[in-house]
């Protein structure tokens, strides 16, 4: 095996409490726990996981700051909590909830000094930036999954230069339709910023992710084929170990 470690890691979308799973993070349907999904996907060995609330920034509120103790209290891998973070102070509570990273995007859209604030406080490692796109790669804002007038690479770019030590890229219009990754995003962006990538948005079987690792990925996150297949962390990473990939464990 060569090429840096992958990592493999659950993306839990969370509404009311409940873990929610729908299509273009639309038409959500009610899919169990977070806790008892978190603390299954511990005991599975996942790299680390993300835990985003899709209605916090819609809503206008905080983070669910019990929400997420509970979470993290039911798991040991890192965990990074995104969802209505608009201040630094809602970062100070993420963090004091045990979260080890902040995922920002509406709070980064509106003020794009917070990325600055956080990294300066927490350090790059512990702020990573939400990237939502739409086909033609324009950033998208997760309030309303419109076009917010900037574009993937110069975005991307300005948050690196205001510290963010990480990006996860998310192609809106395949999230949830297990279509594959989109590649030539990922790409592109991995080729113009300095920093690690995560991509999610689309993943349907176990063949659509060594292209995203080839594309640069380093690290891949997986939500629907987690939750509504027969896969699971154990048999992804066995099936990358067999491709010749690092994975840990």
């Amino acid at each position: 095996m060569s090429g840096p470690l992958v990592r493999v890691i659950p993306s839990l979308l969370v509404s009311g409490g409940r873990l929610v799973k729908g299509q273009r993070f639309r038409d959500h349907l009610d899919a169990g726990n977070p806790v008892t999904t978190a603390r299954a996907h511990d005991a599975q060995g996942a790299d680390e996981l993300i835990l985003l609330d899709v209605e916090a920034s819609r809503s206008g509120r905080g983070p669910d700051l019990a929400a997420i103790a509970a979470v993290a209290k039911a798991c040991f891998m890192p965990l990074a909590v995104g969802g209505g973070i608009r201040t630094l102070d809602d970062a100070r509570g993420v963090i004091g909830a045990g979260a080890d990273k902040v995922v920002v995007g509406a709070g980064a859209l509106d003020h794009p000094e917070l990325l600055r604030d956080i990294a300066t406080v927490f350090g790059a490692q512990a702020v990573v930036l939400a990237l939502d796109i739409d086909e033609e790669r324009r950033v998208l804002d997760p309030r309303d999954r419109k076009p917010s007038g900037l574009d993937m690479l110069s975005w991307g770019q300005r948050a690196v230069s205001l510290g963010v030590g990480e990006i996860r890229l998310c192609a809106v219009e395949r999230e949830g339709t297990r279509r594959g990754f989109d590649l030539e995003a990922l790409e592109a962006l991995t080729r113009a910023v300095s920093v690690p990538v995560i991509v999610e948005g689309g993943c349907g079987s176990l063949d659509h992710i060594p292209p995203a690792i080839r594309a640069g990925a380093n690290g891949v996150a997986l939500g629907t084929m987690l939750v509504f297949s027969d896969n699971n962390l154990v048999k992804i990473r066995r099936y990358l170990a067999g491709q010749g990939f690092r994975v840990r464990g």
